[in-house]
């Protein structure tokens, strides 16, 4: 029964701000993707579920999927700082990854384990910094399963146009049911200055934030972490943001908020450098 109740306390965790009032705390976004479409095999390859393992060996195990992320190389992964915040129930010990699959139903989907989890100066008050990065136990290489990682930019990155969120989510805005199908929709990134008069007065886009939103499509309550992908003047994909936080869900005129990833990539590459 215990491990019931812990997952519980975790998924109460990442998903209580999101039901948050206009006038609480920017809402933290555990993605649900609304109105998006479904992703064909081999589409948005750099999608992971972070899942938490509740007990000791393999088939004892319960594995939960609590927020989204992407693979970046064979050995590491990044998601939201908010999604592993919390260090009395998410460890390295009991955190996976799971990775090259659509679909969460199917039997067996591949995973692995997390070495080291490292988190910005994150600021659960103003949502600054919010972004981790995952050392995984093992090269993905050696789990003979095919990935494909999506590129980090550089700190110079400008993304504009359309761009796409995925996620596992919610696909309606006052909940439901999670798909098993891994969701994807197509969102425009809009300047700084326009998001911010969007959210004043009562909310600050800090730098190292950035926007995005779309005729009635976002991301939402159920998978934060996952990845916001522009592509590049040569068509390159560029993992551009997490999920970070909102206002409601495909409100109009109201974006939603990512950590724009460009502005940490000296940290990242720094700390995968080092470790």
């Amino acid at each position: 029964m215990c491990r019931y109740i812990l997952i519980f306390l975790l998924w109460n965790y990442v998903t209580r701000a999101s039901t948050a009032s206009i006038a609480d705390v920017p809402a933290l976004r555990p993605t649900r993707i609304v109105n998006g479409e479904e992703v064909g095999d081999g589409e948005v390859t750099w999608q992971i579920s972070l899942q938490l393992s509740i007990g000791g060996s393999v088939r004892q195990r319960i594995m939960s999927h609590f927020c989204g992320g992407a693979i970046i190389n064979d050995r590491w992964a990044i998601t939201a700082a908010h999604c592993v915040y919390q260090k009395m129930y998410i460890t390295s010990e009991n955190l996976f990854v799971v990775f090259n699959t659509t679909n969460m139903k199917l039997p067996d989907v591949p995973n692995i384990g997390v070495e080291k989890i490292f988190s910005a100066n994150y600021s659960p008050d103003t949502k600054e910094n919010d972004l981790a990065l995952l050392k995984l136990k093992d090269s993905i290489y050696n789990t003979t399963e095919p990935f494909g990682a999506v590129s980090l930019p550089s700190e110079s990155f400008k993304p504009s146009g359309d761009c796409i969120v995925s996620g596992w989510g919610y696909q309606q805005v006052n909940g439901g049911s999670t798909p098993d199908h891994l969701m994807a929709a197509n969102v425009t990134i809009l300047t700084h200055e326009d998001c911010q008069n969007r959210f004043s007065p009562k909310y600050t886009i800090y730098p190292g934030m950035i926007c995005a939103g779309g005729n009635s499509t976002d991301a939402c309550q159920g998978d934060s972490g996952g990845p916001l992908v522009c592509k590049s003047s040569t068509g390159q994909n560029v993992l551009t943001g997490i999920v970070s936080w909102g206002i409601g869900c495909a409100t109009p005129n109201i974006p939603g908020v990512y950590t724009e990833v460009a502005k940490y990539a000296t940290w990242i590459n720094k700390i995968m450098s080092e470790n």
